[in-house]
């Protein structure tokens, strides 16, 4: 009989499994068990890493994978999967495998290293500007300097050491599906773009032009056929010339120019551009070429009075960014083989998406509803035939969010979220079809308590041959044909509890951007698709396919994360961690069935006492079972008593496995794991919410929880209890002090305190006015503030500040742009003048969350002191 050790393992009580764990996991850290453990310190936390996995040799003979430090001494290693043999690289970036036995890597100062891994010969490359692999061979592509300051472009060939060099090139491109080099050059009285053929290493100069000049942007057609560019005068020549656009088709030896001082109609205000939503790229046919436009921009005079109107679409900074759309950068597209063009986006239409061969575009312009009271206002979306310039209405009042997340474009389709569905409208026929109504579950959360309407929760792509499209549900993934003739859910998850979502593994199978959203990944057909599974207690990952269905490979009382599989055979390495357990690389090879370690991350933590963690299930007062994660001290001795400190944040139980790093630069000065090395408990409870009474529900809901772990846990002293949050956290540990004297000290940070004034003030990180927090979003009031002024007096701290009897520290950033800083003043003022104990730090030049190192450092060594001062009874720091 078999028996799945993970699961048996799960049974086992908590205290029991933390000491097996320890037991089990010492001898891998290399230290004795019998040896003593010691306190962690301050002074201890650099010794910490972060460990990330890199990358796989093709037959996973060998596995990278990097060391991050605080103090930046970074380290690249390759270890074999055999475990015998380790290269290290300080301080290395880009590390790529060429084939099985060698391995190259940019060092700290610019030298390209290569390592023949079988015989450790290393090869240094200096003065190495940029590289890449040429696929399917052993040959680097590199663009080196010399010594004259001029780079030169090399071919080398790792095995045979024998290399090709083009002298005097300014910049290159690789394209590995038509295996050639698009490179610039530049002389004294002449720059060039041209052609390097890799398989039969020939050159062709595709165009050449005055030094005025220079080639930049420089993009492929999917597949390789053909090149677009732009080319742009210099600074001093901008006011003769103007910036063109080449296209080259390699088959024809082939080329055009867009000029636009040649062009009947192009606008004389206007200038090719490239930028990230107007950028160059070329239809997968090689027909059309689009290119971005855009008017000189002369900056917004400061000096001048500003005038607010309540009719402006947004508000003034943002209105004065805009100026209309006119200093928006539109899209415009040219037909090569007979030179014209139009323009796709305007100032009426400014926002655009093409359809998959980019013969049509989806235009929409996202104030037209505006001003309105939510984050995002909802669209009404065109469908424009470029050819014929037909325009006509798609869809209206569409989910908003800039249609990113509801809007997909697959060839003759674009699929569509809307009434809780997912529909495909059929671009030829014109025929709209929702795909999901018979299927009887919900593709957004029903149970969401915002009152704002639930997003889907995904659509990440679909296999283009089968024409079937991957949506999920809360915790399945479901492939439904695109024109609705069946669906077939490929997982069990809602029957196990387990949330199932699909991993790319290649750049085909990820987003890819298009222009103002982006298109899903692709699949093919015969693809072998590596899904991620995760449930309260365990997290794994599965391979499915058309033949075998869903194959499970994991299944732990871990987290797990990073998973790459070979593709060449079965084998795959990973990252797994628990709480009292480091990041530690895994692998399993295909000749073996057993997966075995790699390497394991801050050995040191085995000369350490070290918490552990443990899921508690609690009930509110309304009957809602809920979760939370206890962590608990290290050195915990059954039978003494400890304080604890609750961090409060909507749910957070997903903490439960997830390895915390000692530290003293905090964002938010809040560090688990300092705690439990200065003798804490660790809570945190999941908070679910009433629409209209959020304060009321986090106090009910962390007084439940609090009360229940105190009565579960003897080891917790009742009258030692700190309570912590950060920014809606903040808000709940300023709400909650005013409604229970449970706590004995309190901590929030970057809190809103005044629902009133916080309502009618604007987040300028998203210029918007903050009506959408309060009446749709986190802050779930459900109504505005004239429709019910009596639940934001209700929900708001600062009209209960008399109630206070919990000392409070607060922190705040002085150019917060999400919460401000006058919420947290409002709050000390408050208390100042009722004679509350309350302390308040203000912190110049920083945001939402503290970003300069010594900020970090002096906000976790502050809030330690006011918890080990008001919990432990120690000396009180002289700060206070």
């Amino acid at each position: 009989m078999k028996y799945n050790i993970d699961k048996l393992f799960r049974r086992i009580p908590l205290i029991v499994r933390c000491t097996i764990l320890v037991t089990l996991l010492t001898p891998s850290f290399g230290f004795a068990q019998g040896n003593a453990k010691k306190q962690l310190t301050k002074e201890d936390y650099s010794l910490w890493s972060n460990l990330r996995v890199g990358k796989l040799s093709q037959s996973a003979k060998w596995v990278s994978f990097s060391l991050f430090y605080e103090s930046g001494e970074d380290t690249l290693f390759v270890k074999n999967s055999t475990a015998t043999k380790t290269y290290s690289f300080p301080g290395a970036s880009k590390g790529e495998f060429i084939a099985d036995n060698w391995f190259s890597a940019m060092s700290s100062k610019g030298e390209l290293v290569i390592v023949d891994l079988l015989t450790s010969k290393r090869e240094i490359n200096a003065e190495v500007i940029r590289y890449d692999l040429r696929v399917g061979t052993k040959d680097i592509i590199l663009l080196k300097k010399r010594a004259d300051g001029k780079k030169d472009l090399e071919l080398k060939n790792v095995v045979t050491k024998k290399s090709l060099l083009l002298k005097d090139i300014e910049n290159y491109w690789y394209n590995s599906g038509r295996d050639a080099v698009i490179y610039t050059t530049k002389s004294e009285n002449n720059t060039a773009i041209g052609l390097f053929n890799l398989r039969d290493n020939t050159t062709t100069i595709i165009n050449n032009n005055p030094n005025a000049f220079q080639y930049s942007d420089i993009v492929w057609q999917k597949g390789g056929k053909s090149i677009a560019f732009l080319l742009q005068p210099l600074e001093g020549s901008k006011r003769i010339y103007r910036t063109c656009v080449g296209y080259y088709r390699l088959a024809e030896d082939k080329f055009y120019s867009f000029n636009p001082s040649a062009q009947d109609h192009f606008p004389e205000d206007m200038e090719i551009i490239t930028s990230s939503f107007a950028y160059l790229s070329i239809s997968e046919d090689g027909k059309r070429i689009f290119f971005g436009l855009e008017k000189a921009v002369i900056p917004v005079d400061l000096s001048q009075v500003q005038t607010w109107s309540t009719k402006d679409k947004y508000l003034y900074t943002a209105k004065v960014q805009i100026d209309g759309w006119d200093r928006a950068a539109k899209v415009a597209v040219w037909w090569p083989e007979r030179n014209s063009f139009k323009r796709i986006t305007d100032n009426e239409f400014p926002k655009l998406m093409l359809s998959a061969d980019q013969k049509y575009a989806f235009l929409y312009n996202p104030e037209q509803y505006e001003p309105q009271a939510n984050r995002e206002a909802p669209l009404d979306i065109y469908i424009l035939d470029l050819e014929t310039g037909t325009r006509k209405l798609l869809l209206q009042n569409q989910l908003g969010k800039e249609a990113a997340i509801s809007i997909s474009v697959y060839e003759k389709y674009i699929v569509y979220f809307k009434d809780r569905d997912w529909w495909a409208y059929d671009i030829v026929s014109g025929q709209h079809k929702n795909l999901t109504k018979e299927l009887g579950v919900f593709f957004s959360d029903n149970e969401s308590d915002r009152p704002e309407q639930a997003s889907p929760f995904g659509n990440p792509g679909w296999i283009q041959g089968d024409k079937t499209l991957f949506v999920y549900d809360k915790y399945d993934i479901w492939s439904i044909a695109i024109d609705g003739r069946c669906a077939l859910r490929l997982t069990s998850g809602r029957e196990e509890k387990t949330t199932y979502r699909i991993v790319a593994q290649s750049t085909q199978q990820s987003f890819k951007m298009n222009y103002d959203g982006s298109y899903k990944g692709v699949f093919e057909s015969k693809d072998r698709l590596l899904i991620k599974a995760e449930a309260l207690e365990y997290t794994g990952y599965c391979f499915w396919d058309k033949k075998a269905g869903l194959q499970p490979l994991i299944d732990k009382m871990m987290y797990t994360s990073e998973f790459i599989a070979s593709a060449k055979n079965d084998s795959y390495v990973y990252k797994e961690e628990n709480y009292n357990l480091s990041p530690r690389l895994l692998i399993k090879e295909k000749s073996n069935s057993k997966v075995k370690m790699l390497f394991q991350s801050n050995t040191q933590q085995a000369k350490y006492y070290w918490g552990c963690s443990k899921l508690i299930s609690y009930t509110n007062s309304k009957g809602s079972i809920l979760n939370g994660v206890l962590f608990y001290p290290a050195n915990y001795l059954a039978g003494a008593k400890y304080p604890m400190v609750v961090q409060v944040y909507e749910k957070q139980s997903k903490e439960l496995y997830r390895f915390v790093n000692p530290s003293q630069k905090n964002p938010t000065g809040f560090n688990i794991a300092n705690f439990n090395s200065k003798g804490y408990f660790v809570f945190l409870p999941d908070i679910v919410y009433q629409v209209g009474d959020p304060g009321s529900s986090a106090v009910d809901c962390v007084v439940s929880a609090t009360k229940h772990v105190i009565g579960s846990e003897s080891s917790i002293d009742s009258t030692r209890i700190g309570l912590i949050g950060h920014s809606y956290g903040g808000y709940e540990t300023d709400y909650i002090i005013t409604q229970t004297n449970m706590f004995k000290a309190a901590v929030a940070g970057a809190a809103i305190t005044d629902y009133v004034s916080g309502y009618l003030w604007a987040t300028w990180g998203f210029e918007k006015p903050n009506f959408w927090q309060y009446e749709f979003g986190q802050l779930r009031i459900g109504r505005s503030l004239y429709e019910d002024f009596a639940s934001y007096l209700r929900n708001s701290p600062i009209y209960h500040a008399h109630k206070v009897n919990t000392p409070l520290l607060s922190w705040t950033g002085e150019k917060d742009s999400q919460v401000h800083y006058y919420q947290s003043i409002e709050f000390y003022l408050a208390l100042r003048r009722l004679g509350k104990i309350h302390t308040m730090l203000l912190y110049p030049g920083e945001g939402h969350v503290l970003m300069d190192k010594k900020n970090q450092k002096d906000l976790t060594r502050r809030i330690e002191d006011w918890f080990d001062y008001y919990l432990k009874g120690n000396i009180k720091p002289e700060w206070l």
